[in-house]
């Protein structure tokens, strides 16, 4: 594997271990909920693509690099929730009212792992742009899904500070780019438009459109149904 992505890889990996560890002591986990949070979120979305584009198995299970990377992870996870590193950071952060490390390490995650899918499409030989658009969105959010989706949470893609939105602008720009300009540049610009767009719908508060409900309906929702109510 190319040094230059195992480092792309690497940075997302820590990145999102940090995220990953910190959304786990939110939510009250244990070390090996920590874990399962960190691993998930690092490498569910590549798991996905790799079954989806037919690479079976999964690059994570035969690849010695991934496999130090996500070994890598795994302790960086253990070790930081084992000294409360990240508990006293995440507390910090609370007392603040604020949680940029959460963002900015997630943003730099998001932008590292949509490099590595893109990356790992192109140097596959699927160059299609659905393809390549495909792998990049999947590897970066995917494993947030799955750890949402684990936590019996809405995952972040489809509520949180336009999560999506940068990921696929970035997909786009690196798409139509990559072929026509210095590959370091193009990664370099592709990873900051997702982190900037991130860090700046997180500060500013932007989010999509939610529809709005009426006070009827908020009404109903407040009530238990019929079949539920006390005879």
């Amino acid at each position: 594997m190319d040094i230059f992505l195992v480092i792309i890889q690497a940075v997302g990996a820590v990145s999102f271990t940090v995220s990953a560890t910190i959304y786990a002591i939110h939510k009250r986990a244990d070390v090996i909920g920590a874990l399962i949070f960190s691993l998930l979120t690092c490498f569910g979305g590549g798991v996905i693509r790799d079954l989806v584009l037919g690479n079976i198995p999964p690059s994570i299970l035969v690849d010695k690099t991934l496999i130090v990377i996500a070994i890598m992870s795994a302790v960086v996870c253990i070790v930081c929730y084992h000294l409360g590193f990240i508990k006293r950071v995440s507390r910090f952060a609370d007392r603040h009212q604020h949680s940029f490390l959460i963002e900015f390490t997630d943003a730099l995650g998001l932008a590292s792992f949509l490099i590595s899918g893109l990356e790992i499409a192109r140097e596959s030989g699927k160059t299609g742009f659905v393809i390549l658009l495909f792998s990049g969105c999947i590897t970066a959010v995917g494993g947030g899904i799955l750890r949402d989706v684990c936590s019996a949470t809405i995952p972040a893609v489809f509520r949180k500070h336009i999560y999506l939105i940068p990921v696929i602008i970035a997909s786009v720009f690196f798409i139509l780019t990559y072929k026509h300009m210095n590959e370091v540049l193009c990664v370099i610009i592709t990873m900051a438009i997702v982190i900037t767009i991130r860090m700046l719908a997180f500060g500013l508060k932007w989010n999509l459109p939610i529809p709005k409900q009426t006070e009827n309906e908020d009404a109903n929702e407040a009530l238990p149904s019929k079949e539920l109510q006390p005879k």
